[in-house]
Order: C-alpha cells, then structure tokens, then sequence
C-alpha cells in the first residue's frame, strides 16, 4: 500500500508553501490482504512508534520505506523569514525519514528506510529489500473466519419490515431523506442511489441501509477510473500453469447480500456494470466467457435475475437480499451524467443534501460533544456557520468538511468557542483550518466567487489587515 506525503514548508509564521513536485511516497508491504474493509476506511499510523492500527487493532506490516520520486537535487525557491532560498528535494526526504520511525512485523523500531526511485540502485535495492522480507514471514495463513464477519456461512436474517429508522448519531441528515429511502424500498425499488455534495454523509448512510436489511453482512467498495466489468462482474485471468478460466469479481462472489458502491461516479459506469442492466430489469444476461474455455460447446456463464438455490455451475443466481447501494457526489456533474438513463431508471435516487440550518447544526454537533454545555445565548453569532453558508453559495459542501475544521480549530483553540466573536487565537484558527480543510475543497472557483467568500471571512471573522490579506491571498491560490 503506497501512501502520498504532499509537504508543507513553514517559511514564516502562518505562512506555509505547497509544492506539489515535492511529494514523498510512503509504502507499506503487507503479509497478505489487509482486513475486511480496508479499502475505504482509515489507516492510523503512529509515525513516533512506528505502529499500524486499523478500526483500533494492531495491523503488522513486513516492510516499510520512504520513496522519493524525484532526483535529491531537485529545488525550488522559498522564502524562510523573508530571505529567498533554494530547498531541495533531498532536504525534504531527510526531513520527513527524520520524523517517520517504522516497526515491521518481527523487527525492532527505527527510522523508516529510504529508497531514491531516481536511482536504479536504490529501486533494485528496494526490490530485494521486500522479496527477503516477504521470505523471511513464510506462507500467508489462510484469514481466520469468525461469526459474523460475513462469510459466506453466515446466515441472513431477513428484517421485519424494509423500514429504515433515522440513524440518531448521522446529524444533518433531513427527515425527507429516510422518507424517500422507505418510499423507494416498499414501492418495488430494490437498488437505491444516494447522490448528493461530498461530506453530507452519504457513505454512512449507504452502510446503515444495508446494516438494517441484512444484519451488516454486505460488501463495499470504493469506484475508481481504472475498473472495467471484470472487477465488478468478472472475466478471463490466469490461474497457473499457462490457463486461463473465468473469475467472478466481487459482485458475483458475494451475489447473496448488498453491494455498496461508495462513489460510483469515479468509474465508466455503463461500462463497469453495464452487464446487470438486463438482470436489473428483471432478465437474464449471458456473459462471454465460457464454463470450460477449451471446449467451444460448452455453456455460457448467465446471470439470473432471482433467486435459484439449484443453480448450475455456469449459473449465477442473486440471494433474496442482493441490492446495489451506491453513492454519487453531484459536485461533480459530468461524471453523475454519465451514467444512461437506462440504468439510472433502474435505482431509487435518493438526494442527500448539505443541512438547510448549517447554524443549528454546529450547535447540534456541540450539544452531543459536550452534553453539560449550555449552548449559545439568543442573538449570538456563528461566524463558522456564516462563513459555510458562502461557501455553499458559491460550491455546495456537506457537515463533514466543517466537523474536521472544527476539531483542528479545538485542537489549536482549547478554549474555542463557535458562538461568539472570534479572539485573537480564535481568528488564527479559524483560517488555520480554512488553509487545512476546506481551501482544497474549493479548487477550481472562478476568481470573483473566491474575493466573494474571502470578503464574508473578513468580516464574520473579524480579521486584522493582515490576516485580511492572507484569507485573500489563499483564496485567489485555489481560483482559475
């Protein structure tokens, strides 16, 4: 697992540079598969101990390296204090391999090994380095299967009803969601499409969806542009010995419990799973690949519409409980429409939508955070709250960027307080977390709507000449 480092380099105080031709890889080699799971949540890696832990579990990896990627001479010009200087990208390598300390799997702490891609002898180093590590473990143990961890032995409970109950801890979600949701379930429509601005929740509630049908026995995956139908359906790959076979991709291989899509509109669609639209309206499909590829008699793979427990062995046949759960983030239209009104006539759509009252929802988010705190008096401000909602008249985003910035601002501020005209040390957190979460959300705004956003800053913020100029300067970085 490779990881992507895009430094950031303090010339002065509160003034960062960000170049992008700096970036570091960090890479993990794992004895076998990651966890259940592992390809759309967090990893949590302690850089001073050198510990993987993934959902709170310790998670040992063989090897670990910094890679750089391009040659150590490699500079740029910075400006430390005022003075003009050139950085390289060796400085930057030694700097981070001085901060990252790494504990592989039956090895001892120490600082993280580096490898100059650049250089021909450090990659075959780095080849030799993961092949003697990879030795040294052994054969990967077959994973453990426990109850409950959705194997296929695992029994499906079907639900009493398909009623959806509103999930208490999703805050910002509107009522109507869930009532579209239970409207599209009981009405016939067996694949939902939750689409919407990114960070409204989407994800979470795809999962609670499928959690409440099944039990929590289903399967997720993240879209990315490199899929093709063999990822999703199937198709030909070798399996030893100079053969080839058909394997089913991951639909196909857990085709008895909910498929969640998270971010759907990342691949080609029509091309991804273009082979269940007949199967989705109610038909079999025939897939082009053969039972026994050297015999050109023998049957086609099909995928069956419903149900068959006698299904043949060049037959695919869903559970009762298979659906498709997927998400879209309408940001970014021309990926949304581009899915054929063919398959999109096949889901329930379901609009997840940034909260109406972002100020209400600040104060909800507190609330449960700090149950003794009394919450803000009548007619106090929400200078964050103000701030979202120009931002979402500009790009719509949802809670989910706000909760980050709001728990770097309490990192920064320990006596932050968001219902209130900002302090001193307040102001320098609140454009703090603008720099780290949501300027990157706002790549790509035209020019006027960023002076537009930067001007209400300055004034809910109540910033000073210079920090005027900063919230100005950052904001036009992001514009085209």
């Amino acid at each position: 697992m490779v990881f992507r480092l895009v430094p950031l380099v303090q010339q002065d105080v509160n003034n960062y540079f960000r170049n992008d031709n700096l970036e570091v890889h960090v890479l993990f080699i794992f004895h076998g598969a990651t966890p259940k799971g592992s390809s759309s949540e967090a990893f949590q890696f302690d850089p001073g101990s050198g510990a993987m832990q993934f959902k709170g579990a310790a998670l040992p990896y063989l090897l670990a390296g910094l890679l750089g990627v391009k040659p150590r001479e490699y500079e740029v010009e910075v400006s430390i204090s005022g003075t003009p200087c050139k950085l390289t990208y060796g400085d930057v390598i030694d700097a981070l391999a001085k901060d990252i300390n790494v504990l592989p799997m039956n090895g001892t702490a120490g600082p993280i090994s580096v490898y100059d891609l650049s250089e021909k002898k450090d990659f075959e180093r780095l080849k030799k380095d993961i092949s003697d590590a990879w030795k040294a473990a052994g054969p990967v143990a077959p994973p453990a299967i426990a109850a409950g961890d959705g194997q296929d032995d695992d029994e499906i409970v079907a639900p009493a009803s398909l009623h959806i109950p509103e999930m208490t801890d999703l805050l910002g979600i509107d009522p109507a969601v869930y009532r579209q949701i239970n409207a599209a379930l009981t009405s016939g429509k067996q694949h939902i499409m939750l689409y919407g601005p990114p960070g409204t929740g989407k994800t979470t509630l795809a999962r609670h969806i499928a959690t409440v049908l099944t039990g929590g026995k289903w399967t997720l995956v993240t879209g990315s542009s490199d899929w093709s139908s063999q990822d999703i359906i199937g198709g030909y790959q070798p399996i030893g010995d100079s053969s080839v076979a058909f394997i089913p991709g991951v639909l196909l291989r857990r085709f008895d419990r909910p498929l969640i899509i998270d971010e759907l509109n990342r691949c080609d669609i029509d091309k991804v799973i273009g082979p269940l639209f007949t199967v989705l309206s109610g038909q079999q499909t025939t897939l082009p690949y053969r039972l026994n590829i050297e015999d050109t008699d023998s049957p086609q793979y099909v995928i069956l519409p419903e149900s068959k427990p006698s299904a043949k062995a060049h037959e695919f046949a869903p559970g009762p409980h298979w659906r498709l759960v997927a998400t879209i983030n309408s940001i970014d239209k021309a990926s949304l429409y581009q899915m054929s009104y063919a398959l999109a006539r096949r889901f329930g759509w379901v609009y997840v939508d940034t909260p109406r009252d972002t100020k209400g929802f600040i104060e909800a988010f507190l609330r449960k955070e700090q149950p003794a705190w009394p919450g803000p008096s009548a007619g106090d401000p929400c200078p964050l709250a103000a701030f979202w909602d120009a931002i979402n008249s500009v790009r719509v985003i949802g809670p989910a960027p706000i909760l980050d910035a709001m728990k770097a601002i309490q990192a920064m501020c320990m006596d932050a307080e968001f219902f209130a005209v900002p302090t001193t040390r307040m102001k320098e957190a609140l454009l703090d977390a603008t720099d780290m979460v949501l300027l990157p959300m706002l790549d790509g705004i035209v020019m006027q709507d960023a002076e537009s956003i930067a001007g209400k800053a300055i004034e809910v913020f109540d910033l000073d000449t210079g920090q005027s100029a900063r919230i100005m300067a950052r904001m036009a970085s992001v514009a085209v």
